[in-house]
């Protein structure tokens, strides 16, 4: 503790001074007024700043996954299931899935799969991973997402599709479909309609990070 502390006038020095044990001040005029109004003014702005990164943070996560829930016409989209394939050194097959729920990554139930088909299956391959996460999701009774986004277009959604119909689920799957830059482009609804993304939205930069998270 110092040896003297300095406090607004909102404050009471005295009992203050007693519980801490030193002395405390309520500076009235010079340098030391000069230190207290500083110090009120940047714990303002740190404030605001707080304030401000919090709104930006609804931006990016709740109100951007609303805005998805919006363009997708869902009456509820709290969990958001993610998947993609990728081929090791092109020879061992994997897959991945993110969770994200209410906008936000759920990094405990992230999963990584090995699976059994040959390099550039990427049909059956998806089949295989959809078939196996929602078997075991219904005999351990766990939650079903109410959305499920594959890294790919036409093909990768026919297969999820397959797949859960043979385990009679009715989750609704859409996809990501990239550029020849291998960058988010537009998203493929369920139907195979093209939804074209502002790449500006909030919307846009959430489905990129949903699919860089997956990536990686």
């Amino acid at each position: 503790i110092p040896r003297e502390i300095l406090i607004p006038e909102s404050l009471n020095s005295e009992n203050l001074s007693k519980i801490l044990e030193t002395t405390v001040l309520i500076p009235q005029k010079g340098l030391k007024k000069d230190l207290i109004k500083m110090a009120y003014d940047n714990a303002k702005l740190n404030l605001n700043n707080k304030f401000e990164e919090i709104n930006k943070d609804e931006e990016r996560t709740t109100k951007a996954n609303d805005e998805l829930k919006e363009v997708l016409h869902m009456d509820i989209l709290d969990r958001i299931d993610i998947f993609d394939n990728s081929n090791l050194f092109g020879d061992f097959s994997v897959s991945g899935m993110v969770v994200f729920k209410d906008g936000k990554p759920a990094k405990s139930e992230y999963r990584k799969y090995k699976v059994s088909f040959e390099k550039n299956d990427d049909y059956n391959t998806m089949r295989e991973i959809i078939y196996r996460r929602y078997q075991r999701a219904m005999v351990d009774n766990t939650e079903i997402p109410d959305l499920i986004i594959v890294d790919g277009g036409e093909n990768q959604i026919k297969a999820a599709y397959d797949s859960l119909n043979l385990l009679h689920l009715d989750i609704r799957v859409v996809g990501l479909k990239k550029n020849d830059h291998h960058r988010t482009n537009d998203l493929i609804d369920s139907d195979l309609s093209v939804i074209v993304l502002n790449k500006n939205s909030n919307l846009f930069h959430y489905l990129t990070r949903m699919q860089d998270e997956v990536h990686r």
